[in-house]
């Protein structure tokens, strides 16, 4: 008669091995699973808020670069920015790019650090929001202006500004539009580069005059490419600042006021 065979047990390091390696798939998963649910939370808030964007921007953005009279016209109300201004007050206007995902309100406060994890309605999201400098004007009348956005993995927020890297990229995507209580404003790109985190690309505060004059030139200089667009002192500009893979250096996009 045929012995029966023993069933082999698991030698216990083994087990052990097993288990904590199931153990770790499990938090990874669930890791995974809320970066997902916050992603897709944030992105879903700025969704929703595009119902406040009333008119979309002339696809012909040749008219803008070469307006720059500042006529009434042109100032046309085509964000409801009151009533984002009802639901959140610190809201100060819109950003957008045409034909690229950067299309967003733009917030201010006087802490710098708040809208790295809050979004519009202030929740804590890793998407934060796209904001302007604690320290520059509100109202965009400083010569100088600086707005800051994370580079999310998703291509949200300020991801897409890396895209400038590319010459072509900039042909197709040349002008920065911001909504303000007075209306739209059109600023063309200039300057588009990778920089050190503490860079003097991110000095405020110039007067009409000749260190003004060389900051900006320094600024073009700085440039990946040539851009073919000039600037001098009586040009208003704003920068776009958004972090690398890395972490320690940051992508810089430079544009000057047309309207």
């Amino acid at each position: 008669m045929e012995k029966k065979r023993k069933k082999k047990k698991m030698p216990v390091p083994l087990l052990i091995v097993l288990c904590v390696c199931v153990a770790a798939l499990g938090v990874s998963i669930w890791q995974l699973s809320n970066i997902f649910l916050e992603y897709k939370a944030g992105t879903d808030e700025y969704e929703d808020l595009q119902q406040f964007v009333l008119e979309e921007i002339p696809e012909n953005e040749e008219t803008a670069e070469d307006a720059g009279d500042g006529t009434e016209e042109e100032r046309v109300q085509r964000v409801a920015l009151s009533e984002l201004q009802a639901q959140n007050p610190e809201t100060v206007g819109w950003i957008e790019i045409p034909g690229t995902t950067i299309s967003y309100p733009l917030m201010h406060t006087d802490d710098d650090s708040y809208y790295l994890n809050h979004t519009f309605s202030n929740k804590i999201n890793s998407a934060g929001s796209i904001f302007v400098e604690t320290l520059n004007s509100p109202d965009f009348t400083d010569l100088h202006t600086i707005i800051y956005g994370h580079n999310m993995k998703n291509g949200s927020m300020f991801a897409g500004l890396k895209n400038y890297a590319s010459p072509s990229y900039l042909v197709a995507h040349p002008t920065v539009y911001i909504d303000l209580a007075d209306g739209t404003h059109a600023y063309q790109i200039f300057s588009v580069y990778e920089s050190p985190s503490e860079s003097d690309s991110y000095t405020i505060g110039f007067a009409p005059d000749e260190q003004y004059e060389e900051f900006l030139q320094t600024l073009k200089s700085r440039s990946a490419y040539d851009t073919g667009v000039t600037v001098t002192k009586d040009d208003s500009i704003i920068t776009l600042s958004t972090c690398t893979k890395s972490g320690e250096h940051r992508y810089l996009v430079h544009a000057k006021k047309l309207y």
